[in-house]
């Protein structure tokens, strides 16, 4: 390996860092710990990517923004503390394969990203994952030349391998500190139980690191693999080691091997699929536009008008979703070549709009008489989500843009304005200024 001192500095901070992820996860505080962890993260990757030399670019920084996005406000409010954590390590694993330039589509978030993730967080970091400690005690040895006279060591390579050995010295002393620290836990508790005096020089000290021991040692064990499978990520990430082991090539021609369905049994599903939301629509007509009108139908409540049907129809918009994707992979032929194909994912995506713009108007007509939440926020958020991915589909018929980038990082944009908001006081907020202006009940 290719190392440098760079190298066995970050290496070290990485240490530091695996213990704090362990940290964060077993003290109290966790919004503020979690906000503190993704900070120095942030500029530990940040700092390690400009050392050697790599350039900031408008992804990597977006994509910094959503992880500092995600994991910050969590130290003052978060409506989803479980999904946040979740999309936390995912966009921090994302991002600092991004941060180097090692995403599949030429180091930029594409189609491929499911990919790209699967490379973040399994192939790059647990293929680099003895690299931490391969640095660490690696010294100056980077390498071995050739051509050398045999007994001869040129004065750079002298000087390397003085650098090497002091490093090694210093990383033997490190490591002693790690050896020594458990036997200090056990030692100082009892020679300040034996004397008075030296009780007193040590304070509370010792009765901290007695109450403390095996809390701290098990961290200390835990944060050992986690701080390798970071390091092994950056590092993997920056060398560009195995961050090829996915094939575009091999990927895509195994794509094209599983188009085995003719474009005929797309054509009937699809065509049958729209027939019955035609039909669904036509029935249903004045039963599902009068929230746009703001009438409720006779024999239901609000609540019972708005709930019914909704989260059915957010189930629809999403399967519709899926099989619109699962034809482009699996027809015969790529959906740019196929009119008909492409005629049909229109329609679908058209009758997919006004099922979701229907549920839309319905939770707003509910919203309206009874005031926000923090569970009505949410589902409507999807929803505008899903309003911006069909409405890409319906363009892309006509004009060639990266849709799924624009899907993705719309869809980071919204998540992370759930976290950055203050939801809850402001949805109290909104709720005490409309009944004074009595605009609900």
């Amino acid at each position: 390996m290719n190392t440098d001192n760079k190298d066995r500095i970050f290496a070290l901070i990485y240490l530091l860092l695996g213990y704090g992820f362990i940290y964060t996860f077993s003290a109290g505080y966790f919004g503020r710990n979690l906000a503190v962890f993704t900070v120095f993260y942030v500029a530990a990757v940040l700092a390690y990517n400009l050392e050697k030399g790599k350039k900031l670019t408008t992804e990597s920084v977006f994509w910094a923004c959503v992880v500092v996005g995600i994991g910050v406000p969590g130290a003052f409010w978060s409506i989803m503390p479980g999904l946040q954590v979740l999309a936390l390590i995912a966009a921090a694993a994302y991002w600092t394969l991004t941060a180097s330039g090692r995403l599949l589509e030429e180091g930029k978030t594409s189609s491929w990203i499911f990919f790209d993730l699967w490379n973040a967080g399994v192939f790059v970091p647990f293929s680099n994952f003895g690299c931490q400690l391969r640095v660490l005690l690696e010294g100056g040895r980077s390498g071995t030349g050739t051509g050398e006279i045999k007994g001869e060591v040129p004065e750079e390579k002298a000087g390397a391998a003085g650098t090497g050995s002091r490093l090694r010295y210093a990383a033997g002393i490190g490591c002693g500190l790690l050896l020594v620290i458990p036997v200090l836990m056990i030692v100082l508790p009892l020679l300040s139980s034996a004397d008075a005096r030296f009780e007193a020089i040590l304070g509370n000290l010792g009765i901290y690191l007695s109450e403390h021991f095996l809390v701290t040692l098990i961290r200390i064990l835990f944060s050992l693999p986690v701080s390798a499978y970071l390091f092994g990520l950056v590092y993997g990430s920056i060398k560009g080691r195995y961050t090829d082991r996915i094939d575009r090539e091999k990927v895509m021609a195994a794509g094209e091997k599983a188009r085995l369905l003719p474009d005929a049994a797309f054509y009937t599903a699809l065509g049958i699929l729209c027939l019955v939301y035609v039909i669904f629509i036509w029935l249903q007509a004045e039963y599902l536009f009068s929230a746009f009108a703001g009438i409720r139908p006779e024999g239901f409540t609000y609540a019972e008008y708005a709930r019914r049907g909704f989260f059915e129809l957010c189930a629809i918009s999403f399967f519709n979703l899926f099989f619109l994707l699962c034809a482009s992979l699996f027809s015969e032929h790529r959906m740019k070549e196929n009119k008909g194909l492409c005629i049909l994912n229109m329609i679908l995506s058209v009758l997919t709009l006004l099922l979701i713009a229907t549920a839309m108007s319905k939770l707003a007509m509910y919203i309206d008489v009874y005031g926000l939440t923090v569970n009505r926020i949410l589902p409507q958020t999807f929803m505008i989500w899903m309003t911006v991915v069909y409405a890409a589909l319906i363009l892309r018929q006509w004009k060639v843009f990266p849709v799924a980038k624009i899907c993705i990082m719309t869809g980071a944009v919204l998540f992370v304005l759930l976290c950055v908001v203050p939801v809850e006081d402001c949805v109290q907020a909104y709720n005490i200024w409309a009944r004074n202006m009595g605009l609900i009940q």
